[in-house]
């Protein structure tokens, strides 16, 4: 299920690329330098690569084996010189970001004058689907939990060793460690059948849906001098549980189409006289 749900997470990215080349080609055609907040495994920056930018990603925690190499770095507190980079880039990394307005304040230092932004984002409606199949996403929780732990959950665990991991004779033989059961329990929680927990920063699901209205974002990216050029609806309506991927696609496009889409994209310009596309 995981594979598959990796697999649908980047075709659906892959999309949304596809949305936002009338921005993205004219300056990969220059072989811009770019910055990618939060690249994770690298998808995406493998993707800007063979699009024709000269890719730097960061990530506080970059998961490997990756698809590009991607540097441990805090978007907060950038390591590089001023006017650094052509365009920054982020996929549903902003509304996760802690200190918002000094991480914008870093990216505006590296960025370089006349530079561009893109951030793709979550909007209400993707939280709106997210609580409204939230029933069906803790089932499957509970699923991907037992396949997970099956082994090691409930091992007969009678002591807890000194590094942390509780000793016993179940099926596993390797024991099982207190975070897992953290864990376990975390996704357990019975009052998830009906609440999403939160993405990102909001105290809850429902503050998502104050917080991620597009008005809401532009008025943070004016408050630190961003020039807000446009604002995308990107082609797709899912929920974070990604039931069924690959199904649908057709009623999935037409609602967003529709203004039903999970995620948009905020072009930014560090000179409100910016026009890549010229």
């Amino acid at each position: 299920m995981r594979n598959k749900a990796m697999q649908w997470l980047n075709w659906a990215r892959d999309l949304e690329l596809e949305a936002l080349k009338q921005w993205l080609l004219p300056m990969a055609e220059k072989k811009a330098r770019l910055l990618e907040i939060g690249g994770g495994n690298g998808y995406l920056a493998k993707c800007l690569t063979e699009m024709g930018f000269d890719v730097v990603s960061i990530d506080p925690q970059p998961r490997q084996p990756g698809f590009y190499p991607v540097r441990t770095g805090d978007g907060s507190k950038l390591e590089f010189s001023d006017d650094s980079f052509d365009i920054i880039f982020s996929s549903n990394v902003m509304e996760h970001i802690e200190n918002l307005p000094d991480a914008l304040r870093e990216m505006k230092r590296v960025l370089k004058s006349g530079g561009l932004m893109v951030h793709t984002m979550p909007t209400p409606f993707c939280t709106m689907l997210t609580i409204l199949t939230q029933p069906i996403g803790y089932l499957m929780g509970l699923s991907l939990l037992y396949r997970r732990f099956r082994r090691r959950l409930f091992p007969g665990a009678k002591t807890v060793s000194s590094d942390n991991t509780i000793k016993g004779n179940g099926p596993s033989g390797n024991g099982c460690r207190k975070e897992n059961i953290i864990e376990a329990l975390r996704i357990i929680n019975p009052f998830r059948i009906v609440v999403s927990p939160p993405h990102g920063t909001s105290p809850t699901c429902f503050a998502e849906l104050r917080d991620w209205r597009p008005n809401v974002w532009c008025e943070k990216f004016e408050q630190a001098d961003f020039q807000v050029r446009e604002v995308i609806h990107l082609p797709l309506a899912y929920s974070r549980h990604m039931i069924l991927p690959f199904h649908f696609i057709d009623i999935r496009k037409h609602l967003a189409k529709e203004g039903v889409t999970s995620c948009m994209a905020y072009i930014l310009s560090k000179d409100d006289d910016t026009d890549t596309r010229s």
